[in-house]
């Protein structure tokens, strides 16, 4: 018998290392996956083909344990699992790479590979030096500690395929894995495919390119609409037979004709154009023609793009119809369809409706009213057109599948009626059906008079689409291809073997690498730190100046006293930002619980009254933030509402527990509390090193990168297996504790238990924390900057009084510093990314 055939036969008796029997999933009513079984084997590959919209993601993500279906079961070498969560299918065996990945951007590389990965990945070795190996395994050169927001969308997905192949799994599932890559990162990943394979690992391939299905895959199973239709041995089915199962018809050519005029007259051309990553580019393209964008990723050609589109500036003349552009008319007249639709592409708060029309609304209204009739019927129009599914227009634009999200994008590039269009990468997670329809629709523009501008990492798409295809390399122009030179082969060697470089490339390059480093502090969370000890130096010397009294060792005691208060509540804040919320209860907590101690702490007291009555306050701490965290993450209640209702009842309970100043605290707990070395008191240090230990574990340890990974997005880092509503309501418990050492030095400083105290504290918490560069985004921040903010914001109301100013100044001078420090640190983390 022969060894095929015989492998063949082995399979087939194989048990499957994954049984899906009868798998129902339904969302809002909407039936995504209807009796869907499937057997998934050992040492073989089996490729999940449909349109967008057919399930296969959904069918993934109840692998691995996302999603739990409403009807039947899955089984993993024969056991039946159920219920399945992230945790339990990572358990298993189960690793994925997702078609949108899971990439925190707010992390650096490295602590994304540790936040995803189980310690035992990095053991045996030092972490980093393992780190690096995992990304040269899939050809990824970046540095260890860039932020990855900084990396590119086909980076992105590199940086995906390294976290699924780094566990060395039993079961690897692949949703569009190159959809972003270019050929070598795309043939790298199918020789990793292969050695997995060889090891026994079941590769789970959900593709749109039929000619990587016959590369890479052993088996195919086929869905459309929720349904399996069909499934066989890769090499026992033909790709008719494949197309009439996945749209229910054959389609007679994946692209339309070219052009047929050899010499269209111009209607759109760029001479010297030079911008970000790109020098003296120059082409021309003619009615009727489409021409494409080529070359190895990260060699200038998104930043063409993005240039043409009027989002970065450049340099040199932009023509169209033969008439030159100014920057803003190329803005005006272009329509951009972006390669990444989720930060660029779409809105996610707005309908489908609304993404697909709000860059036509000048054209759908009159007198400034829009015209709704016109707005449906236009939009109900093309998205017959692209074959685009959703469940309504006014439906979310998130609840549709990836593939047709990118054909909203081009029914809003359509229905601008621009200039000329750019479609940077416009089927990447597109189905093979509406790849057609999309072709059709590009040439049909394109012979309307509007020029079409393509990039594409797909080669074989620029050949059957493009009648002219220009290839960079190193931000150059390569080589110009036309006609029947425009083939697969000379797109690939014109961009392999290209080796167009500046004389001061070198140099360049040199520059590029001092400036990354100098781009990595400026990027990195901590960089605040430094203007602000400036800041604090400046602001005291010129105080002095005016007072000789400003450093007398009182003054700097107090500024540093008062400065611990507000500096452990602002670490909490610093928390609640961190992950993506606020809490508006801390000032009121504090004061509260500085009441409580009031009723304990006090001269005549046993020390266990005194004990119980600090063990109180930390207690009341912990149930508050327990609360909070209760309410935002199990009640649905928002961070801001949870907190401000938290805010009111503590308030008012402060008042039903003392109706004015009483309770006066025990001076010998006091003393000690506020004990000092010199100047500085020990409560100071302990603040700092607090600070230290705290910032150590937000970047060295889980528990911190799980912290910011659900403030940089919640999603992905649900994806990754991280338990989102446990981490965060552990959070808002550790601001509570952090309030409560607040509280602990309030108590100090006015030494009594006032209903009143307290309030002030919400806001100036976040002021420090504000100072200290700690994102109301979430997902960034710093505790010693949070520390050096609150030190600055004591500075300066401490520097009001010697100075001789009135209150009013301290609440300007407040307003000043925020704004400053908000704008200094968004403009030069906006430009560390360029």
């Amino acid at each position: 018998m022969p060894e095929k055939a015989m492998k063949d036969m082995q399979v087939q008796q194989a048990v499957p290392k994954i049984r899906l029997s009868g798998i129902t999933k339904v969302f809002s009513g909407v039936t995504a996956l209807s009796d869907v079984s499937v057997d998934i084997f050992p040492g073989e590959v089996h490729a999940i083909l449909g349109e967008n919209g057919a399930g296969k993601s959904t069918l993934m993500n109840i692998i691995s344990g996302v999603l739990t279906p409403e009807q039947g079961s899955v089984a993993f070498d024969g056991l039946t699992v159920s219920p399945i969560s992230p945790e339990k299918a990572a358990g298993l065996g189960v690793s994925i790479s997702y078609q949108h990945p899971a990439v925190l951007d707010d992390l650096s590389v490295f602590e994304n590979l540790r936040v995803a990965l189980p310690d035992r990945v990095f053991q045996g070795g030092d972490p980093e030096t393992i780190a690096r190996g995992m990304l040269d395994d899939v050809g990824l050169a970046v540095p260890l500690h860039l932020r990855a927001d900084a990396l590119t969308v086909a980076q992105k997905h590199l940086l995906e395929i390294a976290k699924a192949l780094a566990t060395r799994p039993p079961v690897l599932i692949l949703d569009e894995p190159t959809a972003a890559l270019d050929q070598d990162a795309t043939e790298m990943l199918f020789d990793r495919i292969r050695t997995v394979v060889a090891n026994g690992t079941a590769v789970i391939y959900i593709t749109h390119r039929l000619a990587e299905l016959r590369q890479i895959a052993h088996r195919v199973t086929v869905l459309r609409d929720g349904r399996v239709e069909g499934g066989a041995l890769v090499r026992d089915v033909t790709d008719d037979d494949l197309m009439a199962m996945i749209v229910g018809r054959s389609l007679a050519s994946a692209f339309p004709p070219k052009c047929a005029d050899t010499a269209p007259a111009t209607n759109f051309a760029v001479t010297a154009l030079s911008g970000r990553k790109f020098h003296d580019i120059a082409f021309a393209v003619g009615r009727g023609q489409i021409i494409g964008i080529a070359g190895v990723e990260g060699n200038g050609q998104a930043q063409l793009m993005r240039a043409l589109a009027g989002l970065e500036p450049w340099s040199g003349e932009v023509r169209l119809n033969g008439t030159p552009l100014t920057a803003a008319e190329v803005q005006g007249k272009s329509a951009y369809m972006p390669s990444d639709r989720h930060s660029e592409g779409i809105i996610a708060d707005l309908t489908v409706r609304e993404n697909a029309t709000f860059s036509a609304l000048d054209q759908l209204s009159r007198l400034g009213i829009i015209n709704r009739r016109t707005e449906r019927d236009e939009v109900a129009r093309l998205f017959g057109s692209l074959a685009v599914k959703a469940p309504g227009l006014d439906a979310g634009i998130l609840s549709l599948s990836g593939g047709n999200q990118q054909k909203v994008v081009m029914a809003r590039a359509l229905m601008s009626k621009p200039g000329f269009i750019l479609a940077d990468e416009p089927t990447q997670g597109v189905d093979v059906g509406a790849r057609y329809e999309i072709y059709r629709i590009l040439r049909e523009v394109s012979q309307s008079g509007v020029p079409v501008i393509v990039n594409s990492s797909d080669a074989a798409e620029l050949e059957g689409l493009c009648d002219i295809v220009i290839v960079l390399s190193r931000g150059r122009l390569a080589e110009t291809l036309r006609g029947a030179d425009v083939t697969e082969e000379r797109i690939v060697a014109a961009a392999v073997k290209a080796q167009t470089h500046s004389a001061a490339a070198g140099a360049a390059r040199a520059a590029r690498q001092a400036a990354g480093r100098v781009q990595a502090f400026i990027q990195s969370d901590n960089a605040t730190v430094a203007p602000l000890a400036v800041v604090v130096a400046l602001l005291g010397l010129y105080v002095f100046s005016q007072n000789n009294n400003y450093f007398s060792a009182f003054n700097i005691s107090n500024i540093l006293l008062l400065a611990t208060a507000l500096g452990f509540i602002a670490m909490g804040q610093t928390i609640a930002l961190l992950m993506g919320g606020i809490d508006l209860s801390v000032g009121p907590l504090a004061g509260f619980l500085v009441v409580v101690a009031s009723f304990f702490i006090n001269d005549g007291q046993s020390p266990q009254t005194i004990a119980m009555g600090f063990a109180l306050m930390f207690a009341g701490a912990l149930a508050v933030g327990t609360v909070n965290g209760l309410l935002i993450r199990f009640a649905n209640f928002t961070p801001i509402a949870a907190t401000l209702a938290m805010y009111i009842g503590l308030q008012g309970l402060s008042f039903v527990l003392r109706d004015g100043p009483d309770g006066y605290i025990n001076f010998a707990v006091m003393d000690a509390i506020g004990w000092k070395l010199g100047p500085i008191p020990v409560a100071f240090l302990v603040l700092v090193a607090v600070a230290l230990a705290a910032e150590w574990g937000l970047r060295a340890k889980r528990a911190g990168w799980q912290l910011r990974a659900i403030g940089s997005n919640e999603n992905a880092a649900r994806r990754i297996g991280i338990r989102v509503d446990r981490v965060a309501v552990a959070g808002y418990v550790a601001v509570a504790l952090c309030t409560a050492l607040g509280a602990i030095m309030l108590m100090v400083q006015i030494g009594v238990g006032d209903p009143q105290q307290g309030v002030s504290y919400t806001l100036a918490s976040i002021t420090a924390v504000v100072l200290g560069g700690t994102s109301l985004r979430g997902g960034r921040g710093t505790f010693i900057g949070t520390v050096m903010g609150a030190v600055l914001l004591t500075e300066v109301l401490n520097a009001v009084s010697f100075l001789g100013l009135s209150q009013t100044y301290q609440y300007l001078f407040q307003g000043v510093l925020i704004l400053a420090a908000a704008l200094i640190y968004s403009t030069a983390r906006s430009r560390s990314t360029t």
